[in-house]
């Protein structure tokens, strides 16, 4: 397969030459393909969030690179990465982040603007999406009126307005019970049958020993400690 992301030598310190100097990642490198499924696994404080942090463009390395595509990314102006996020990556958060006191379907529309489309465009594609999860009846409900379950469906559909290439997730099953965790591997399997690729960072063994789970990436201290392919 073709390779989508590639991290050379990641580094990433904060509080740089600072007595509180904390060395989050180390020397990292990997590639992933497009199409697949990876999992980052590794107990708390090993580097997983942070790494998935920088693949996903949302913060940079204080050396190292990051190439999407062709495109290396991790040099490139905040105005550019904005733009990248948008349209590359949907984000799915371990606390949702979704706006409690707002509707559903505004929620799900946010990840589109600014943008070229009309409100209604907009609000027909927020529409389709959450048709797709079963959460058309919703759309007007705040969420705070919300399951856990609904508002990880409202999630995952935020995560797809946009048609993204690649599904970042961080921790999705931090607040889940079983059952509504095999819910979210079922959703992550259809995500993956249209082709998308997905990178989770999880210390869920129901999601890192799936059959869906293509790669573990297991990171210990902010260095990868084991790389394997099922």
């Amino acid at each position: 397969m073709a390779q989508l992301l590639v991290a050379e030598n990641l580094n990433k310190f904060y509080h740089r030459h600072q007595p509180d100097e904390v060395t989050a990642l180390r020397n990292i490198s990997m590639q992933i393909s497009h199409g697949e499924i990876v999992a980052l696994t590794g107990p708390s404080g090993s580097g997983k969030t942070t790494l998935l942090s920088l693949l996903g463009c949302m913060s940079r390395p204080t050396s190292g690179s990051i190439r999407l595509s062709d495109l290396t990314v991790s040099k490139l102006p905040e105005r550019f990465l904005a733009q990248i996020r948008r349209e590359k990556f949907g984000f799915v958060f371990q606390q949702y982040n979704l706006l409690r006191d707002v509707n559903v379907i505004e929620n799900v529309m946010l990840p589109l603007y600014p943008s070229s489309q009309s409100f209604a465009e907009m609000k027909k594609s927020a529409t389709a999406v959450l048709e797709r999860f079963e959460l058309a009846g919703m759309m007007g409900k705040k969420v705070n009126q919300l399951s856990g379950g609904e508002q990880q469906r409202v999630a995952i559909a935020r995560a797809l307005i946009a048609n993204p290439e690649i599904i970042i997730a961080d921790e999705p099953t931090a607040h889940l019970d079983s059952e509504l965790s095999r819910h979210l591997l079922q959703i992550l399997a259809e995500l993956h049958s249209d082709g998308r690729t997905i990178i989770i960072a999880t210390h869920d063994p129901s999601i890192y020993n799936s059959p869906l789970i293509q790669r573990r990436v297991n990171l210990r201290h902010g260095q990868i400690t084991e790389d394997t392919t099922k």
